[in-house]
């Protein structure tokens, strides 16, 4: 069909026809411009193209664009560009087949493809903080998740430190953001999707692995301890006072704690005061690791930040609150010792109350995975052997608890009486 392409005559010969839309598809060519045509689909869509032949004398279609989304007249000054193209020698099909190829290959190339088709599900299921490693990458380089990973250089990540450090973020907080980076890049090696990781020589900051160990002072702990209890008091008196009002509105009572322990919050204190054990170990400690008869618990594998069980022993206090407590719960001798009041599922977090509880002491600038700290200081001040900590720290390396080698002041003291002799 011929037809004098324009908003008109495609209204008056095409949309008002009884024929539209189409059972089959049909074009329209312009009579104006050789080789523009309209395509009337049997959805009733139109598109534009541009018939013509190449060096080699075969015959090809170049789409323009849908009419509606594109006007006749920039069709045709498409279409007019296009042929001129086609008359210099270019096959403009072949050509832009070419680009959206190139532009394919660039986005599997890049880093969020691979993040999204290959890192993201592996990560989530093998690593614990899974999760956690993809909200980092993404908050602190996702503004480069569409460069190919090639071009994740170490000139880019030096650039990206300097100005993080300027801005006031702690050496080991940029390196552990980079560490996240680097693994990712080696993954991408090992799976065949990169040659060489980019960042493998780049160097970390310097920080320094000592530090200042937070751990209570003997008048903190007594100032956490008396905390505690008056804590539970108040809850106590919040209960008593709640039930009160709902009595006097003839609706039942809630049940009133009668035990030891009114929550989670005192006795998983007091656990971790004794044995060390880091908050997320805490969450996850069953009924069933706890041995009660000979007076240890066990920190299984999956559960722990290294990957490897480890058996801790109970001191006298770590004992009775962990029997305590699983008395008052009435635990089925199975499941989570420490749950959720709301849920009844695992505890994610304790922020709010621990934060209540540390301001209700008056206690500054403490963690809750400082009483980790708290323990292990406690057993090298008074004399206990490096090594044997590191076991129940549960530390792969003993570079890590060497952090708190300085807290054994006599054995510095003994080396430097040397000079006495």
């Amino acid at each position: 069909m011929l037809l004098k392409l324009s908003d008109q005559n495609i209204s008056a010969c095409i949309l008002k026809s009884d024929n539209y839309p189409p059972k089959r598809l049909f074009e329209v060519r312009d009579v104006n411009i050789a080789g523009l045509v309209l395509l009337v689909w049997p959805s009733g869509a139109m598109t534009f193209c541009l018939r013509y032949r190449n060096r080699e004398g075969r015959a090809k279609k170049f789409t323009i664009g849908r009419y509606g989304s594109i006007t006749v007249s920039k069709a045709r000054e498409l279409a007019k560009e296009q042929l001129g193209r086609v008359a210099s020698g270019i096959d403009v099909q072949l050509q832009k087949k070419l680009t959206k190829l190139e532009a394919r290959g660039m986005a599997r190339s890049s880093v969020r493809y691979f993040v999204d088709n290959k890192y993201k599900s592996w990560i989530v299921s093998e690593r614990k903080t899974g999760a956690a490693i993809l909200k980092r990458l993404e908050a602190n380089f996702g503004q480069w998740f569409d460069k190919p990973k090639q071009e994740i250089t170490p000139w880019l990540l030096t650039s990206w430190r300097s100005a993080r450090i300027k801005s006031g973020t702690k050496p080991a907080t940029v390196n552990r953001d980079i560490n996240a980076l680097k693994a990712m890049l080696s993954k991408a090696v090992e799976w065949g999707d990169l040659d060489v990781n980019p960042l493998a020589n780049l160097k970390p900051l310097k920080v320094d692995k000592v530090g200042v160990v937070r751990y209570l002072s003997p008048v903190e702990e007594d100032s956490l301890r008396k905390g505690l209890v008056v804590r539970q008091e108040v809850q106590r008196q919040a209960r008593r006072q709640h039930n009160k009002w709902l009595v006097q509105r003839n609706v039942v009572p809630r049940p009133e704690p009668t035990g030891r322990f009114t929550d989670y919050l005192m006795p998983m204190v007091l656990v971790a005061l004794n044995t060390g054990l880091r908050r997320g170990e805490l969450f996850n400690l069953r009924f069933e690791d706890i041995n009660f008869q000979q007076a240890f618990l066990s920190v299984l594998g999956p559960t722990s930040k290294s990957g490897s069980t480890r058996h801790v022993p109970l001191n006298t206090e770590a004992k009775d609150v962990l029997q305590t407590w699983c008395d008052e719960q009435c635990l089925d001798q199975k499941g989570l010792v420490f749950r959720s009041p709301v849920t009844g599922v695992r505890l994610d977090n304790i922020r709010k109350s621990w934060a209540a509880l540390i301001e209700l002491c008056g206690i500054k600038k403490f963690r809750f995975h400082d009483l980790r700290h708290s323990f292990a200081s406690k057993l090298v001040m008074k004399g206990a052997d490096i090594y044997v900590v590191k076991e129940l720290l549960g530390h792969s390396s003993i570079e890590t608890t060497q952090r708190y080698a300085h807290l054994a002041p006599e054995h510095k003291a003994k080396t430097v009486e040397l000079l006495n002799g």
